[in-house]
């Protein structure tokens, strides 16, 4: 029919914005000015939803012992900007000192929904003691003072509210055994929550079959969306508890860079950057863990710490002679020395490569950063996943002799 398709030109107002036309003489109504406000807010919002969700910068978590009153346990928020899926903004401009328990809150009762357009989130269930826990940031609305009425309205007095406060709230959310197959007694637990939570398509074996392939996702986060996690609110960071306490915190295994999700076909599931965001939310990931596992007081094994390494890793202080240690049980290749200009192009590459996993007999190349070791300074070693492209071919005028290798191919 006719009726069914739109002319060129013609306006398509369904899902228009539709903002309030002021005129001197118009006769305005407190509806008048709050379909106004909703009017910006949805504007803001679509600006939001172009560029995607996760966060943009800072809300780093760090956990802070039971510093909170009454010994409980505390964290810390640094100030950061994160968007959510409904396309809100949420900023916090100064550091936050949470307290990660659900104790009563000053001025609960307080809280509004604008224009009535919003519903209260699922309290949080945090239980002291033990259990793995998401840790989120999302909008709240409060309102404060009273404001002077003319009486020419019908509104209650209890509604002649100054103004309303668009704040920030966090909620800590526990995560049921259920929910994730990792052994929280295992000591790969971490590693082995991270990759649920970076999902199957960071796998090797991802790619096996693309023609059926869905879309990348994050799994863990995607089951939890169906256990309490709203789309108004954005993942910051992991907290497990034991009885004994805390035991990690890890924010780079649920924290996103902002980024639109992938749709429902393969091409754009290999082409779109979100995948390279997640790759390196991987590699930080893996940095952040080894940094806190080596200030203990275990010898690390690879194999027993982590079930997957990202695809390219820097291992700081490692010594030639602590190499076979480490990698013990896998398949490696040198170390071999590579060039510094080298060491941040082969990182930036892997950003799209599988995880290595560690229980594969597929070669991990190992190399060595060449002026490092002219200078006589502590050592890097730097490993990469063995499909990624070699890095420590000798080039004339480019590599010194004494730190050069032979091609593998002549």
């Amino acid at each position: 029919m006719a009726s069914d398709f739109v002319a060129l030109q013609e306006p398509v107002d369904e899902d228009a914005i539709r903002t309030v036309n002021f005129f001197n003489g118009r006769l305005l109504t407190g509806n008048d000015m709050s379909r106004e406000q909703a009017a910006r807010r949805e504007a803001d919002a679509r600006i939001g939803l172009a560029l995607g969700d996760g966060i943009a910068n800072g809300l780093q978590v760090a956990f802070k012992g039971n510093g909170a009153p009454g010994g409980r346990p505390a964290a810390e928020v640094l100030p950061g900007l994160a968007v959510n899926r409904e396309g809100v903004v949420l900023c916090l401009k100064h550091k936050v000192q949470l307290a990660l328990d659900r104790a009563a809150t000053p001025g609960a009762d307080n809280v509004a929904c604008l224009f009535g357009d919003c519903a209260p989130l699922a309290d949080g269930d945090y239980v002291a003691g033990a259990g793995l826990y998401l840790l989120t940031i999302a909008p709240a609305f409060t309102s404060e003072g009273r404001a002077a009425v003319s009486g020419m309205g019908d509104a209650s007095p209890r509604c002649a509210l100054d103004v309303t406060v668009e704040a920030l709230q966090f909620r800590l959310l526990e995560i049921r055994d259920e929910l994730f197959d990792a052994d929280p007694g295992q000591p790969d637990f971490r590693n082995r929550i991270a990759y649920e939570a970076f999902g199957a398509g960071v796998l090797p074996g991802w790619p096996a079959d693309l023609l059926g392939a869905g879309p990348r996702v994050d799994d863990l986060l995607e089951t939890m969306r169906g256990h309490g996690l709203s789309d108004g609110e954005v993942p910051l960071a992991l907290i497990a508890f034991t009885s004994a306490g805390h035991v990690f915190t890890d924010n780079w295994s649920v924290r996103r860079q902002i980024s639109l999700r992938d749709p429902d076909d393969m091409f754009s599931t290999l082409s779109e950057p979100r995948r390279s965001g997640l790759g390196r939310a991987m590699f930080r990931q893996f940095q952040d863990e080894l940094v806190e596992a080596m200030n203990g007081p275990n010898t690390i094994v690879a194999k027993d710490r982590f079930r997957y390494l990202p695809p390219v890793g820097l291992i700081p202080k490692l010594s030639d002679s602590r190499i076979g240690e480490f990698f013990a049980g896998m398949t490696v290749r040198g170390p071999v020395h590579i060039d510094a200009s080298a060491v941040e192009p082969l990182l930036r590459e892997s950003f799209g490569a599988p995880a290595i996993d560690t229980d594969s007999p597929h070669a991990v190349w190992l190399y060595r950063v060449a002026q490092t070791r002219i200078a006589n300074e502590a050592d890097i070693l730097v490993f990469a996943n063995g499909h990624l492209p070699y890095k420590a071919d000798a080039r004339f005028n480019l590599n010194h002799w004494n730190y050069a290798n032979y091609p593998l191919i002549p």
